[in-house]
């Protein structure tokens, strides 16, 4: 129960902080969106969620999995990642969850280094841009757009309180 309830404020809390912090505070993506880090139903289920995103410098990766079942294992080249190679590990993360902030551009390599949970699927690969691609010229994107971002930020932390009781 407390891990369900720990799992859900930094769920809400990446939320509201996104809504909140304004384009220049980063992105959080949930890897996985709501399956989280663990083995996917297909092989290619991590890569289709990298696929629908634009990741960039300032960005953060939220990867929510239990400690002990699920971690996550970061190599530097493709050819370790596409190998599920635990060879030459740039970095090792295992108390779930875990964010990572990207503050360099370039391809990012990350698996599941328990049992073989990387050679069934679970593992991503992304590409971190140096900017944001520029939001469109359309009335959504403008003044308007952001003070309804902001309202419903707002909206969002008033609700917190309440979600976090129901948990």
């Amino acid at each position: 129960m407390a891990r369900r309830r720990q799992h859900a404020l930094l769920l809400l809390s990446a939320v509201v902080a996104s809504l909140v912090g304004g384009s220049t505070a980063g992105v959080y993506h949930i890897v996985g969106a709501g399956k989280g880090w663990r083995m996917p139903p297909n092989k290619t289920y991590y890569d289709d969620w990298a696929r629908s995103r634009h990741i960039s410098i300032g960005d953060k990766l939220m990867f929510l999995y239990r400690s002990g079942v699920h971690n996550i294992v970061e190599v530097p080249t493709r050819a370790l990642f596409d190998a599920c190679s635990m060879r030459n590990i740039t970095s090792r993360y295992q108390n779930g969850p875990t964010i990572i902030e990207l503050t360099e551009p370039g391809q990012r390599y990350y698996f599941c280094g328990v049992g073989e949970h990387c050679e069934v699927g679970q593992k991503l690969a992304i590409n971190v841009l140096l900017v944001a691609p520029p939001l469109p010229d359309t009335p959504s994107s403008g003044a308007a757009a952001r003070r309804g971002t902001g309202l419903f930020g707002l909206a969002a932390a008033c609700l917190v309180p309440a979600l976090l009781m129901a948990v």
